[in-house]
């Protein structure tokens, strides 16, 4: 068993950026003044340290090239069953519920409803979430099992499912409770697995989902700027000796049932016991067993979450840590490929890496080893190897076209996530070098699966100040009692300030990583405090709108009024189509007042609803539970411009949401990720009556108060939307003014008139209830002046009609 010639190109390359590295440290120690046995260790650390950075940069830049291509996949064989197993443990079971549904429509439409079965794994242990699950998940028509005795953690669920169901199932695809799926992804998975018989797991890319964080945010940028192309590299160096991360993997069930279960370690825990990181060495068993083991760069349709707090993420850290660690005593083990031991050395260094880098940084910047002005260049050429994934992503994603605008956002995508990631780094290594003594000292960080509670911490960051007062004391008492002068005193601080600086304000950082990230979540914030008012001021009653009521002729009552809007939609749906849509999906679904009455009109189709807010999902999966529709209408939280995994839809409707995009271009393109080809796209929104630019002051004012006030990332003119629909291969099928049906003198208008601009004047406009107002007020005055109007819009996809080849004269077109 040898490594790829790629895997060899890389080491080969890795070793000489390092060795040059090395060289440039070694004339900026000061060997003179400097013990020659400390000289050495450091120069060794460094080595160490650069030679896996200048690897990753390697992996970065080979995954510009793409991955050989695969054997073409066949229709796998009819009789070749799998079973889908979500892992579970204490979760919350909506969102999961939420996933499986439109993972279970999606196998209809794949046509795999009969050979693939949905198991849901549950080790929960509450009495009362227990409970919860059989409730939530019996409507699902999937098979729950709840262990009553769960013994070996995740494996040995997994173990348990392969004893009582295993030989059923020709392959298994593995899922953790916050994983998602796509159907589609699935089929080419199992044709690839068919075509090769001794592929015994493929590992795929996986996506971030938005978090609500700026830390959620934070690592889901990092993803998206460097995680396709390294996924793509590290697929291309490892060849069929890949890795597995323990989840969205489809997996050989003969294969694995040949490996597993793993055996303890002897000894007592950290060290010994259970494997905490079994993943690992599970792809590394199943290799040196003959089967391939591969991973899919690919991350399209899959999906999980991070965590949305540094104190999940460190919790998440530790117990990887201690399973990382575990595997100095595997890594020797007799027969393993090569691959599979850099991949467990890969895991090990990058948790052995944060003691070497805090090592390094007291050691010079003390003067235990006597640097000079020349050490700053290997310590620059090192920060310019951990740009080079970053910049390897940005070039990456510049491959295609891409617009002026379009570029600006990369570039501050960059440097934002370089910035965040350079204030979190000293957090994340001070932490990580206490995980690693922690190990050492003999402490079990015991299984703390991701559904259980986190204990509180009292005083989040106060370790990490600690930690930064006692390496600026131990930088800085040394240079004081050595007399250095005032240069070695400036170089020492050049060297550890970027580490010190982030540490000591670690208490503000941390409460600002774990706060609502700025932008779309803003918009979630708001809606989050005020939907329940929206629904009771609004008096819309059982059609639960907190949109617009239309007065059409012969309505009485608000709620009616309330409700026309969707009859209006249904109608306008139906003639576009030509027939009852199949598929449904309602960008911006507030709390499902639409999709329910959507569901009774249309009861063959499936709904799902996409929104930002987590109290508009938690009412309308409430509201579908109660008028008995939750198998027929799901609601997800999400951000609809970043598509969660969905089923694409025949008809995409946005009442009064897509003004809360950041243009009518970005909208639209955000839709046609969850519209089929040839499908229908309805919008119904207030629009701007003319050319933003012939507006005068007032108009301006106005229009910027109704953006401020209900936090819209843009307000377009109606021709404008329909000419960037045509530019998007959108056709107008119908435009109607529906202004003329709204009431704009009721007495909350009147009052408005008085409370909005007072609330603007004091400065209320961060408080959601007197944004509502400000907002509220001067969109009734633009409809007013005549400003705005209420408008909907229909458009047909055209991308399937225009890709269709034009009959040739002469020939037919049949």
């Amino acid at each position: 068993m040898t490594l790829t010639p790629a895997r060899c190109r890389q080491l080969w390359l890795a070793g000489a950026v390092t060795g040059a590295l090395v060289s440039l440290l070694w004339l900026g120690v000061d060997l003179p003044a400097t013990n020659p046995w400390l000289a050495g260790v450091v120069l060794a650390l460094f080595a160490f340290n650069a030679f896996w950075l200048a690897g990753a940069a390697i992996t970065a830049l080979m995954g510009r090239g793409g991955v050989p291509a695969s054997p073409s996949p066949r229709a796998a064989p009819a009789r070749a069953r799998t079973a889908v197993l979500w892992l579970v443990c204490g979760e919350d079971p909506d969102p999961i519920a939420a996933r499986i549904a439109v993972f279970r429509r999606g196998l209809r439409r794949a046509g795999l409803q009969g050979v693939c079965d949905i198991f849901i794994l549950s080790d929960t242990a509450s009495p009362q979430a227990r409970a919860a699950e059989a409730r939530v998940f019996a409507p699902l028509g999937v098979r729950y099992r709840n262990r009553a005795e769960p013994e070996g953690r995740k494996p040995g669920n997994l173990q348990d499912w392969i004893a009582a169901h295993g030989a059923d199932y020709d392959s298994m695809l593995v899922l953790d409770a916050d994983s998602g799926f796509s159907a589609e992804r699935l089929a080419g998975l199992r044709a690839r697995m068919a075509a090769e018989p001794d592929l015994g797991l493929i590992q795929c890319a996986i996506r971030l989902r938005p978090g609500q964080s700026r830390l959620a945010g934070m690592q889901r940028l990092s993803a998206r700027l460097c995680g396709a192309g390294f996924a793509h590299g590290l697929a291309r160096l490892s060849g069929d000796a890949g890795n597995y991360w323990g989840h969205n993997a489809l997996i050989r069930t003969r294969a694995f049932a040949e490996v597993t279960p793993l055996p303890a370690l002897p000894g007592r825990a950290p060290m010994g016991g259970v494997i905490l990181s079994h993943d690992f060495i599970e792809a590394a068993a199943l290799r040196r067993a003959g089967w391939k083991v591969v991973i899919d760069p690919e991350a399209r349709g899959s999906f999980e979450d991070s965590p949305e707090s540094v104190q999940a993420h460190h919790r998440r850290d530790r117990r990887w840590a201690q399973g990382n660690l575990q595997h100095l005593r595997l890594i020797g083990a007799r027969g393993l490929h090569p691959a599979s031991r850099l991949h467990l050395l890969a895991g090990i260094q990058s948790y052995l890496s944060a003691p070497i880098w805090l090592m390094l940084v007291v050691m010079l910047g003390s003067g235990a080893v006597h640097a000079t002005w020349a050490a700053l260049a290997p310590l620059g050429a090192t920060l310019a190897l951990l740009m080079v994934p970053k910049l390897a992503g940005l070039a990456r994603w510049r491959q295609g076209r891409m617009t002026p605008s379009r570029r600006a956002t990369l570039r501050r995508a960059l440097w934002g996530e370089l910035a965040q990631t350079t204030l979190f780094a000293p957090l994340a290594m001070i932490r990580r070098t206490g995980f690693v003594l922690a190990v050492a000292a003999g402490r079990d960080s015991g299984w703390q699966p991701a559904g259980s509670a986190a204990s509180a911490t009292a005083a989040p960051g106060r370790p990490e100040a600690i930690a930064g007062g006692v390496i600026a004391l131990a930088v800085t008492a040394p240079q004081m009692m050595l007399g250095g002068g005032a240069g070695a005193a400036l170089l020492a601080a050049t060297v550890v300030v970027p580490v010190v600086g982030p540490l000591l304000a670690a208490p503000w950082l941390i409460r600002w990583f774990d706060a609502p990230r700025p932008g779309t979540n803003a918009v979630a914030a708001y809606y989050d405090a005020s939907t329940r008012r929206f629904l009771a001021i609004g008096g819309s009653g059982a059609a639960l709108a907190i949109h617009r009521p239309l007065w059409a002729e012969g309505l009485a009552g608000v709620e009616a009024a309330s409700a026309h809007v969707n009859t209006l939609v249904a109608t306008a749906a139906e003639a576009a189509l030509g027939r009852l849509p199949a598929q449904v999906c309602d960008l911006g679904c507030g709390v499902g007042g639409t999709l329910l009455h959507l569901a009774r009109r249309w009861p063959g189709a499936h709904l799902t609803g996409v929104t930002l807010s987590a109290e508009q999902v938690r009412l309308a999966r409430g509201f579908a539970r109660a008028r008995g529709l939750e198998r027929q209408v799901q609601v997800v939280q999400s951000d609809f411009t970043c598509p969660p995994l969905l089923p694409r839809a025949d008809l995409v409707i946005a009442i009064e949401s897509h003004v809360h995009t950041d243009s009518a271009a970005g909208f639209l393109r955000a839709a046609r990720a969850h519209l089929r080809p040839g499908g229908v796209l309805i919008i119904v929104d207030d629009m701007l009556a003319t050319d933003p630019e012939r507006l005068d002051p007032r108009g301006q004012g106005l229009v910027a108060a109704f953006r401020r006030g209900w936090r819209l990332g843009h307000v377009s003119p109606a021709a404008g939307l329909i000419a960037e629909a045509r530019a998007q291969a959108f056709d107008p099928v119908e435009q109607r003014d529906l202004s003329p049906l709204l009431r704009l003198d009721r007495w909350r208008d009147r009052a408005l008139r008085l409370a909005g601009p007072l609330a603007d004047a004091l400065g209320l406009g961060r408080v959601p209830l007197f944004a509502n107002m400000i907002g509220g007020n001067a969109l009734t005055q633009a409809h007013r002046a005549g400003i705005m109007g209420y408008r909907m819009v229909v458009l047909r996809d055209a991308v399937a009609r225009r890709a269709t080849p034009s009959p040739q004269p002469g020939r037919s077109a049949a």
